[in-house]
């Protein structure tokens, strides 16, 4: 109990840090780092502080799956020191969420089109995130471990679909989180796409990210 109490306190300086520097930025930058905060930290110390039935059980075990969250965290900021290289391929980085997200224990099939996935890397990089937005979402709310991420060229620019066919849920009663209007619209409308959510209450979710070339 004092390691995770321990590695909750660390997480939520970490957190404080970031808010606290990002009150100092400009609009853009400041919108941007909570993006970033939302997006990993804040994930890190919610999936740390979420109980378990098999916290009482196994605590070795829960104490080795709170470094795996820890070191995930540390190569992603380790990642975030680094410039992103050039011209790279979108469905190279969607395989890698893909990756990331199996470790969690979502299941994403990738299937995509015979197409030229190149993209400038403000909107590669804007569709990777949001892609990973919408899977943890799915991860976290839609009560089921399978998932299908379909890219294909849509409108002259590059479409990225997920489709869950979990709970679903009514979405004039659930009003949009941070999640959904940060990580994912405002971060695809910042580099001229846009993004489409349909759910419904059984009937699962698909969420659509568009990009111009």
């Amino acid at each position: 109990m004092d390691v995770l109490l321990a590695v909750l306190a660390a997480g939520a300086a970490v957190v404080a840090a970031f808010v606290i520097g990002s009150r100092h930025g400009r609009a853009a930058e400041r919108a941007e780092l909570n993006r970033y905060v939302h997006d990993n930290v804040l994930q890190a110390l919610e999936a740390m502080a979420m109980r378990t039935p098999s916290d009482a059980i196994d605590a070795e075990a829960k104490l080795a799956e709170l470094r795996n969250v820890a070191r995930a965290q540390a190569i992603a900021l380790r990642r975030g020191f680094v410039e992103p290289a050039a011209g790279g391929r979108l469905t190279e980085d969607l395989a890698a969420v893909a990756t990331d997200m199996a470790r969690d224990g979502l299941r994403a099939q990738l299937v995509m089109a015979d197409i030229d996935d190149q993209l400038p890397e403000a909107r590669r990089k804007a569709v990777r995130d949001a892609t990973r937005e919408a899977l943890r979402n799915t991860l976290k709310h839609a009560q089921t471990t399978q998932v299908t991420v379909r890219v294909e060229e849509r409108d002259g620019g590059i479409a990225v679909t997920t489709r869950d066919h979990g709970v679903g849920f009514d979405m004039a009663e659930r009003p949009r989180g941070f999640g959904i209007n940060e990580s994912i619209i405002a971060r695809l409308s910042k580099v001229g796409g846009h993004a489409d959510i349909v759910s419904r209450p059984g009937g699962g979710t698909r969420v659509t990210l568009w990009v111009p070339r």
